[in-house]
């Protein structure tokens, strides 16, 4: 029987039973490549290193705006949307694991796509694919508009427009896209979660030392117009769900995963609610989109924002790479009929895909509007909707009543931060560019 022709790829080497015995040079490939697999794996961390840079990230700076706009609601949304991340967060994996007949659990899907397609094989899979992408590409797109925000806030007087210094950012942070697994992203998200602390330190400085100011009278009760806005950020600066999958899977233990998210809720509605209660009673009279940008021109503006901006570009590359990876796992350059080197596809995923991420910046370049649209339109879902009905069909078996319970005052919840957000969302963007043009 005449031999095959074999791809020089680890993965078909491996699995060909007829190649009994590679070369000596390919099998030093496969040996490295195992070594390489295992030093891949994230430890607890370096997986809480890479989700705090991702929820804990320059999305905090609108939280004293959202204050100011809908007063104790926020604040008490604040304390309560972790306590849904964490418990979505933690049945979203769960539903990734099924009991073997020893009952053990073995992971049998690996991504939103596939939970989507066990839960209906019609669409289910389609409908959460593009739901992740989305929510995450546009994530991406928010890092850009809030980049172009900052850098105009250090440099005022310059005739520079957000849209080129979004591409500025886009192309200073290429390069990062080419590392290849999350354990050495985590060195990158810990540049950015220290540069968020060093950021959000400058800020609450200046406003204690400014205590003198602070009147608590001024925080609003409520206000609807402005809350279905607020309580889609707030929903939004707690969102990291499109991205557990993928982290969980890169943990070396596992088991660890609640452990993990569990403290990296706690840190994040500690940092988050301090900073913006904080903050709102020193700069109520003068609250931007970007809180920094309410610090008087000076070093300390241009510091925060500087260091706001560092945060901005290490944590650009765990959204990108994650979305690179979601985009690798579904596609092949071998499944094409006309042949692409491997480095042509492997540059050219990482470039299309970083500068795909102007395209919503520049449509919409309001930082506050833009948070509240994306988790409107994707991020409710992603958070809320989808875990709870992922949870509430592929484990029915075993849920007790008070799951079913829980679980569907999660979906009702979710479609009302949706809905809702997106009606006063679109609102409010109609106004703001018709006011612009």
């Amino acid at each position: 029987m005449p031999k095959k022709t074999h791809s020089a790829s680890y993965h078909l080497l491996k699995s060909d039973p007829e190649l009994n015995e590679p070369p000596a040079s390919m099998a030093e490939d496969v040996s490295a490549a195992d070594d390489d697999e295992g030093t891949n794996k994230s430890p607890l961390w370096k997986a809480l290193i890479n989700l705090m840079g991702e929820i804990e990230g320059t999305n905090i700076v609108a939280l004293p705006y959202v204050i100011s706009q809908s007063g104790l609601v926020a604040i008490v949304a604040l304390v309560f949307v972790p306590f849904l991340g964490f418990y979505t967060g933690a049945i979203l994996i769960d539903c990734l694991y099924d009991e073997n007949d020893a009952g053990e659990r073995v992971c049998v899907r690996s991504n939103y796509k596939q939970l989507g397609e066990a839960c209906s094989a019609r669409f289910g899979g389609a409908i959460s694919h593009t739901v992740q992408l989305l929510d995450l590409f546009l994530s991406a797109s928010l890092y850009l508009v809030l980049c172009a925000s900052l850098a105009n806030g250090i440099f005022p007087d310059l005739p520079l427009s957000d849209k080129f210094w979004m591409f500025i950012t886009a192309t200073a942070v290429l390069p990062t896209l080419f590392l290849k697994n999350f354990s050495r992203v985590a060195w990158l998200s810990l540049i950015s979660v220290i540069a968020i602390f060093i950021a959000v330190v400058g800020v609450l400085v200046y406003g204690i030392a400014h205590h003198s100011s602070w009147n608590p009278g001024k925080i609003l009760v409520w206000d609807i117009e402005s809350a279905p806005v607020s309580l889609a950020i707030i929903s939004y600066v707690y969102l990291c769900h499109t991205t557990l999958p993928g982290l969980e899977a890169s943990m070396e233990d596992k088991s660890q995963y609640r452990t993990m998210l569990g403290l990296t809720y706690l840190f994040a509605a500690i940092i988050k609610v301090t900073f913006s209660v904080l903050t709102f009673f020193s700069f109520s009279s003068n609250i931007e989109e970007v809180i920094s940008n309410s610090l008087p021109i000076g070093v300390l503006r241009t510091v925060v924002n500087a260091f706001l901006i560092l945060n901005v570009v290490f944590s650009y590359p765990f959204l990108v790479i994650t979305i690179i990876q979601i985009i690798e796992d579904s596609v092949s350059p071998d499944c094409f009929s006309f042949k692409i080197p491997h480095i042509v596809w492997f540059i050219g995923i990482r470039v299309s895909t970083n500068f795909l991420t102007l395209l919503p910046a520049i449509l919409i370049p309001h930082f506050a509007l833009f948070i509240a649209f994306i988790s409107s339109l994707t991020g409710s879902a992603a958070m809320f909707i989808l875990p709870a009905l992922f949870h509430l069909i592929l484990k029915k078996k075993e849920l007790k009543l008070y799951h079913y319970i829980f679980d569907f005052l999660i979906l009702i919840f979710g479609v009302y931060v949706a809905v809702v957000g997106l009606v006063y969302t679109g609102k409010s963007l109609f106004k703001t560019i018709f006011q612009d043009h």
